[in-house]
Protein backbone atom coordinates (compact mmCIF):
# COMPACT_ATOMS: atom_id res chain seq x y z
CA UNK A 1 0.00 0.00 0.00
CA UNK A 2 1.72 3.30 -0.76
CA UNK A 3 1.46 6.27 1.39
CA UNK A 4 -0.03 9.32 -0.65
CA UNK A 5 1.18 13.02 0.45
CA UNK A 6 -2.06 15.45 1.01
CA UNK A 7 -1.49 18.56 0.97
CA UNK A 8 -4.51 21.35 2.45
CA UNK A 9 -5.19 24.54 1.08
CA UNK A 10 -6.80 26.75 3.17
CA UNK A 11 -8.62 29.88 0.48
CA UNK A 12 -9.80 33.12 2.37
CA UNK A 13 -12.43 34.66 0.56
CA UNK A 14 -13.50 38.78 1.53
CA UNK A 15 -16.88 39.15 2.07
CA UNK A 16 -18.56 41.84 4.07
CA UNK A 17 -16.11 44.03 3.03
CA UNK A 18 -18.57 46.96 1.50
CA UNK A 19 -20.94 47.67 4.47
CA UNK A 20 -17.34 48.21 6.28
CA UNK A 21 -16.67 51.17 4.17
CA UNK A 22 -20.38 51.97 3.71
CA UNK A 23 -20.29 53.03 7.41
CA UNK A 24 -17.10 54.93 7.48
CA UNK A 25 -18.67 56.78 4.67
CA UNK A 26 -21.45 57.80 6.81
CA UNK A 27 -19.22 58.40 9.82
CA UNK A 28 -17.28 61.06 7.63
CA UNK A 29 -20.08 62.62 6.21
CA UNK A 30 -21.53 63.14 9.57
CA UNK A 31 -18.33 64.84 10.67
CA UNK A 32 -17.91 66.76 7.86
CA UNK A 33 -21.31 68.16 8.78
CA UNK A 34 -21.29 68.46 12.72
CA UNK A 35 -18.23 70.52 11.88
CA UNK A 36 -20.12 72.86 9.41
CA UNK A 37 -22.65 73.14 12.05
CA UNK A 38 -20.32 73.96 14.96
CA UNK A 39 -18.33 76.75 12.85
CA UNK A 40 -21.69 78.36 11.88
CA UNK A 41 -22.25 78.48 15.49
CA UNK A 42 -25.39 76.08 15.69
CA UNK A 43 -24.49 74.65 19.00
CA UNK A 44 -23.92 77.84 20.70
CA UNK A 45 -26.45 78.63 23.31
CA UNK A 46 -26.21 82.37 23.06
CA UNK A 47 -30.00 83.43 24.73
CA UNK A 48 -28.81 86.64 25.54
CA UNK A 49 -30.43 89.51 23.93
CA UNK A 50 -29.39 93.37 24.05
CA UNK A 51 -31.84 95.87 23.78
CA UNK A 52 -30.22 99.53 23.60
CA UNK A 53 -33.04 102.66 24.11
CA UNK A 54 -32.28 105.99 23.27
CA UNK A 55 -34.78 108.17 24.62
CA UNK A 56 -34.36 112.27 23.84
CA UNK A 57 -33.42 114.23 26.85
CA UNK A 58 -36.63 115.97 28.47
CA UNK A 59 -36.83 119.93 28.99
CA UNK A 60 -36.64 121.04 32.73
Amino acid sequence: MAHQDHETRYVEKRTGGGAGWFIAGGLIVALIIGGLLYTNGYFTDDEDVSIELNVPGLPK
